[in-house]
């Protein structure tokens, strides 16, 4: 079936906005969650880990559609311990996150925005998922999720000068992105997957 493949060669990074059919779609509040690729192609999430009184992870978006997670979930969106997850990470705990396949075969569409980076801000955008990655602390449905996680970073790196207008929520950030970064962004939609490639990764879109 078609697709594009991207190689990713410092050049660029990317957000992920998983439940955004399209470059134009609006996806429901509760429909929604953001990743990011890093500047070699490897993509890295912030989710929420389950706590004593639940198991399994939660999308840690403002939500996420039942049929995307991967066991059980605490539906509170409070007091769960954030992770962040590299590549082996979201393919155990999100397989459709990472292979086109599965996210074909779970319904689960993504859109991706390209954004062009200089050397430093390719280095500083990886650091900043590192150190999260290191300690990514609490997570919270609303003021401290994904989206939040995500535009941390994007500012860090110098990307973004501001964080995200209005609700923290993967699509605001992704239009904030493309205001921003006018000239400097493209988008591309469909079924999101990743293979090992040189020294980091290549990202697959698959047409719907």
């Amino acid at each position: 079936m078609p697709s594009t493949s991207i190689v990713f060669a410092g050049d660029q990074v990317a957000l992920i906005v998983r439940g955004k059919n399209s470059h134009r779609h609006d996806p429901g509040v509760l429909e929604q969650h953001a990743d990011c690729v890093l500047s070699n192609g490897a993509p890295v999430g912030f989710f929420g880990k389950g706590n004593a009184g639940s198991s399994g992870n939660a999308s840690s978006g403002i939500g996420g559609s039942s049929r995307w997670s991967a066991g059980s979930s605490n539906s509170s969106g409070v007091g769960m311990t954030g992770v962040v997850y590299d590549f082996a990470g979201l393919s155990r705990a999100r397989g459709n996150y990472v292979d086109a396949r599965i996210a074909r075969g779970t319904g689960t569409v993504s859109t991706v925005l390209l954004v062009q980076v200089s050397a430093a801000e390719a280095a500083a955008f990886d650091k900043a998922w590192a150190d999260m990655m290191a300690d990514p602390g609490m997570f919270n449905i609303v003021g401290w999720n994904c989206a939040t996680h995500a535009s941390q970073a994007f500012r860090k790196a110098g990307i973004l000068s501001a964080g995200i207008p209005g609700l923290d929520t993967p699509d605001n950030l992704y239009k904030q992105i493309c205001i921003e970064k006018a000239g400097k962004v493209s988008a591309a939609y469909g079924y999101v997957g990743f293979s090992a490639f040189g020294a980091g990764y290549m990202m697959t879109v698959e047409d719907v």
